[in-house]
């Protein structure tokens, strides 16, 4: 979904272009720059509110600094909203600062929500689409716990996902 400028005499302005990488159909994870020319559902997933946040986007943080977790209602909120907006036939950018971490962070979470792989066979097809991600495990102190979450939820999480 790369924007690129029109072709002809009359186009001389330039337009900026997308390297979100596509990692599902319609769904996409990327950097800031991505976000601000993305046309549908934008997904803000960094620790603070920017100071100047993209209009239109929706900021839910899914990562805790001072304890080195990542937040999993979080992560169950964005997935739901990302797969809410797919359902409406809406392409969905999940975004951070450069598209490396908390984005593909965010991107696995909704593959492993939403096609039921594990965490490491959604990195490996984000990886594949978008090669500078940094794995949950490269940069997350606590990453067992939410592999472990995704690999077993607690059973009150697999009922909610049942409704």
């Amino acid at each position: 979904m790369a924007m690129t400028p029109s072709k002809g005499p009359a186009s001389k302005k330039k337009v900026p272009t997308s390297s979100a990488s596509e990692i599902a159909p319609g769904v996409f994870v990327g950097g800031w720059n991505d976000a601000v020319g993305f046309s549908g559902t934008r997904v803000c997933v960094l620790d603070e509110l920017p100071a100047e946040p993209i209009p239109g986007s929706t900021h839910i943080p899914i990562y805790d600094e001072s304890t080195d977790r990542a937040i999993l209602a979080n992560l169950e909120r964005v997935a739901d909203l990302a797969a809410a907006a797919r359902s409406r036939k809406e392409p969905v950018l999940l975004f951070c600062g450069h598209g490396v971490r908390r984005g593909s962070l965010a991107g696995a979470w909704y593959l492993h929500r939403s096609e039921g792989v594990s965490l490491d066979a959604a990195y490996d097809r984000i990886r594949a689409a978008r090669p500078q991600i940094q794995h949950l495990n490269e940069w997350v102190g606590d990453w067992k716990a939410l592999d472990q979450e995704a690999t077993h939820p607690h059973p009150r999480r697999r009922a909610n996902r049942a409704t």
